[in-house]
């Protein structure tokens, strides 16, 4: 039995239609994944957000039948009713603020195809998306985080365990009149992976920010040379991100440590 909070998709055709004219649930391939994210913030990035200028962007939702396939260890590998959406939020990884999207001037709005009365629960087994929106209001090099709430029945009762997919790079960044100058600043990095060190290309004039996966800053500089050479040997093993803006325009550029 699915969770109390859906109903069935007849009751509520005339919502479903309204809602799935936001996204398509279908529009990535998730392959042979179970469970995740698009964008992954590994391979696929949110667009970039620029004050005062209108924004639009989507994000999927795969959702596993078990719960096994979100914790491997789960003791009992009980059927996921429903996973549902209970904020978005993004961490200034400046000055380590957290905000709502409403805060920024982003909303979400969610297409579960009319399978539940709130349309940001999702159905176990089924893939959904949710589309971003809005006018930002204010800059700042921040991080993405969704929480979420995934609802199982265990011994035939509900029962929810919270779960945040974070690290996600979403900046913000100056005036929508620099729009132009973003279009032709195409800064590089190689080798990437990296073991030691790294060189970063065509970003002279530019700020730099390094940082982890989980929003922490690792190191802050201004670029000198057009083809600056940054040490990263004492850094762990991992997945970075950097960061590189110049008078309103910007690129994130996802970083592999191996040792």
């Amino acid at each position: 039995m699915k969770f109390f909070q859906c109903l069935g998709a007849v009751a509520l055709l005339a919502f479903s239609l309204t809602v799935h004219a936001q996204c398509d649930p279908e529009a990535v391939d998730f392959g042979g994944e179970t469970w995740g994210l698009s964008p992954d913030g590994e391979e696929t990035f949110f667009d970039t957000a620029y004050v005062e200028l209108s924004y639009v962007d989507e994000v999927h939702l795969l959702v596993p039948s078990f719960a096994s396939d979100v914790e491997p260890d789960t003791p009992l590998d009980a059927p996921i009713d429903s996973v549902v959406i209970v904020a978005v939020l993004l961490v200034d990884t400046i000055s380590g603020d957290t905000l709502t999207f409403e805060e920024i001037g982003m909303e979400y709005v969610c297409n579960n195809l009319g399978d539940c009365t709130d349309p940001c629960t999702f159905l176990g087994g089924g893939q959904y998306c949710a589309s971003f929106s809005g006018v930002p209001n204010q800059t700042g090099e921040y991080v993405l985080s969704m929480e979420v709430n995934v609802w199982a029945t265990v011994f035939g009762f509900p029962l929810a365990t919270p779960f945040s997919f974070d690290g996600f790079p979403f900046p913000i960044l100056g005036e929508s009149t620099n729009v132009g100058e973003a279009l032709s600043f195409a800064p590089s990095l190689f080798p990437n992976p990296t073991s030691g060190s790294f060189t970063v290309m065509g970003a002279q004039g530019s700020d730099a920010a390094l940082h982890s996966m989980d929003g922490r800053s690792i190191r802050q500089w201004p670029v000198l040379s057009n083809a600056e050479q940054v040490d990263v040997a004492n850094l762990t093993e991992g997945i970075y991100f950097l960061t590189l803006t110049d008078q309103g325009a910007g690129e994130v550029i996802r970083l592999v440590v191996q040792r």
